[in-house]
């Protein structure tokens, strides 16, 4: 069936405008996607800081011309420490086993979520995550930054703003025990486990150690502390 002039310009003009609409709604390869060294350094990185978090590498310097394009890679060395951006040599192997050294120069990134808030929140009052928006934040640039699966309970140290990324230096730690409060300590020695009472001589928040007193015989102990009111120790 023959088109007439008109619906065949229309349907022409259609296909000229969804072309490039299609083009910009495409995903955008990443440096990673394309480059295989790149996503062999991200794994060897991650593994050797125990970092949490995506980490995102590109090249500051391109790629040695000398490098093999595929190889097993292993690092030789690199810094104390994940930074914007490190240099690490690595030994590359290719498939004929041949093993070469280069010295690269990389861009990190190391996002994960952290917390915004909804409405403003007053010095001491507590941190409550339900009320709180998530945001993605690289941990590099912002070392300050709580990330969203911290799970310590936390009381505002001053008065913040709505919509800004928390800090840690916007919190305290909660503590769930306090100074003079009597408190439960599970006591284990060996295979014996008792539950005695005690006297928090000190504040102290979850996973920090805590002196207690023994009413009965005077004597203090150090303790770590697990919950509210509650706290452990090893004799």
């Amino acid at each position: 069936m023959r088109l007439r002039p008109s619906l065949f310009s229309l349907l022409l003009a259609l296909a000229v405008l969804v072309r490039p609409l299609a083009a910009q709604t495409a995903p955008a390869a990443t440096a990673m996607e394309t480059d295989p060294w790149l996503g062999t350094l991200s794994a060897l990185l991650v593994d050797r800081y125990q970092a949490a978090g995506d980490l995102q590498l590109a090249w500051n310097r391109p790629r040695p011309a000398t490098a093999p394009a595929t190889a097993d890679l292993a690092i030789v060395n690199a810094p104390a420490e994940l930074a914007p951006q490190i240099l690490v040599t690595v030994r590359a192997t290719d498939e004929a086993g041949r093993a070469t050294e280069h010295t690269l120069i990389l861009r990190a990134e190391l996002w994960r979520d952290g917390w915004t808030l909804r409405e403003p929140a007053a010095t001491a009052s507590p941190l409550d995550t339900m009320a709180v928006d998530t945001r993605r934040f690289d941990m590099l640039r912002e070392r300050e930054a709580i990330p969203a699966d911290t799970a310590a309970e936390l009381n505002f140290a001053r008065n913040v703003p709505a919509g800004r990324l928390l800090t840690w230096r916007d919190v305290v730690r909660r503590p769930l025990v306090r100074r003079g409060q009597s408190i439960e300590v599970l006591a284990s020695d060996g295979t014996l486990t008792i539950t005695l009472r005690g006297v928090a001589l000190q504040d102290a928040a979850r996973g920090e150690p805590v002196r207690v007193r023994n009413p009965d015989s005077k004597k203090d102990f150090i303790a770590l502390v697990v919950a509210e009111s509650r706290a452990s120790v090893r004799f």
